[in-house]
């Protein structure tokens, strides 16, 4: 069934019948992504509504069904922002330095001994609070990226402290939070942490041989994660799966509620390295696999009483125009970069990503890079992005995935996505009616269809 008419409007009609075991075109999903509307129809209903979006004669009902399709909804969407001025997160990237292997390590390139200089971040932090530019968002600031930040908490904490110093006069919303290993952490560090409101992800493979195998240092984390658990200090745990470890999700689940039954939080999150994959088709594996594995522990995770997350997969409530919307990253070599994982010079996109420098005391944006890097890659840039109902909630897809791998696996990622939101779009339709009925749309649809 051909309804561009539709989709030119931004209203998706998606064939889902197979999820159910019927013909793909037996049951529609129809969803309009910028007004926040989702609904369950038949092919005969998703005709009608082309015919009526096509200037043809219909049924009142259809019209009033478009209508309300096309109306605009409480959805808040985040378009490219026209400048710097307008980006509200914030990686300051400590240093270079690592004392991990990481086997999927993207900043592994640009190790040295490098670290950022408080002069450096003191200047980022008057620009966020003492320049007057104006906020829409609380801003995000976080300690991550090219190394390990805890090797530089020193720096951290008179950052913190500086922030908090000029923060707290203003009536600028913010919140800090760190990315780490897990390996450098002591009480001193959580106590201090705690008590400055900072927040924390560990990344962490749960499994001692994953653990062990590619990152290090399981039996050192662990004892820090049950010493931060001792103290009720609110974080989570981000673990990133290779093709090695995605199928043991459940596996983790199952040691989280046994070994860590305090923690609470986890995020899955798929991995960005080329190296892993020597063909699209092993992507595609490796893809199908994060997604069914995905929906088993976390209704493992539910039952448990943990929170499990995944960016990668759940998609839905996140309406864009652009994957990423843009940050402020900070260097240790004094440039500003718009994503977090190209940081060093020795690495072969820098260049591709630098958008401004700090320069005697002053941050220095060079507007005409940062419009081109904005523009470069969303659903406009994109012509696999025309006429895809995903295309609103993908944002056209993370640029350093663009660069790092050829177009055909760009295809594979794609139809992960895909796939992706139209379980969710049924994950939502299905939880509504059976609240509303008491019965599963599964039963109600193999009994009346």
């Amino acid at each position: 069934m051909n309804a561009d008419r539709l989709s030119k409007q931004n209203i998706f009609a998606i064939p889902v019948g197979d999820i159910w075991g019927f013909p793909n075109e037996k049951v529609y999903v129809v969803y309009a992504p910028l007004g926040g509307h989702i609904s369950l129809a038949t092919r005969d209903n998703v005709a009608e509504l082309v015919k009526c979006a096509d200037g043809e004669t219909v049924k009142d009902s259809v019209k009033r069904t478009l209508a309300a399709f096309q109306a605009s909804g409480n959805v808040p969407v985040h378009y490219l922002p026209k400048s710097p001025d307008e980006l509200f997160q914030i990686d300051i990237l400590c240093n270079y330095t690592c004392n991990f292997k990481c086997i999927y390590c993207y900043s592994a390139k640009g190790r040295s001994h490098g670290e950022v200089k408080f002069e450096n971040v003191k200047a980022v932090v008057d620009y966020l609070f003492k320049s007057g530019r104006r906020q829409k968002n609380p801003y995000i600031i976080n300690f991550s990226g090219g190394g390990e930040p805890l090797i530089s908490f020193p720096l951290i904490k008179k950052t913190v402290e500086y922030i908090h110093e000029v923060a707290d006069k203003t009536s600028y919303r913010y919140n800090i939070g760190l990315v780490t290993n897990g390996s450098l952490i002591t009480d001193e560090i959580i106590d201090y942490f705690a008590a400055k409101r900072v927040d924390m992800a560990v990344s962490f493979e749960i499994l001692s041989d994953l653990q062990n195998k590619e990152r290090g240092s399981y039996d050192k984390v662990a004892s820090n994660i049950d010493m931060m658990l001792e103290k009720n200090y609110p974080f989570g745990i981000r673990t990133t799966f290779t093709p090695e470890s995605v199928s043991r999700m459940c596996e983790m689940i199952e040691e989280v509620h046994r070994r860590f039954p305090k923690l609470h939080k986890v995020v899955y999150d798929v991995v960005l390295a080329p190296e892993l994959f020597e063909s699209p088709e092993r992507l595609r594996e490796y893809y199908d696999t994060f997604l069914t594995e995905y929906y088993k522990a976390k209704k493992m995770a539910g039952d448990y009483g943990i929170t499990l997350e995944s960016v990668a997969v759940e998609t839905l409530s996140m309406i864009r125009d652009r994957t990423c919307e843009g940050k402020i990253v900070l260097t240790p070599s004094g440039t500003i970069s718009s994503c977090a994982r190209v940081s060093s010079p020795v690495e072969s996109q820098y260049e591709n990503y630098i958008y401004g420098r700090v320069a005697d005391g002053e941050v220095i944006f060079d507007t005409e890079a940062f419009s081109e890097i904005l523009n470069m890659h969303n659903i406009y840039s994109g012509q696999e992005c025309e006429g895809c109902f995903a295309k609103w909630n993908c944002g056209g897809g993370c640029r350093l995935f663009h660069d790092s791998f050829s177009e055909d696996f760009e295809k594979v990622r794609c139809d992960f996505v895909k796939k992706a939101l139209r379980f969710e779009l049924v994950n939502v339709l299905a939880s509504r009616f059976e609240k509303q009925t008491g019965v599963s749309l599964e039963a109600h649809l193999k009994k009346n269809l």
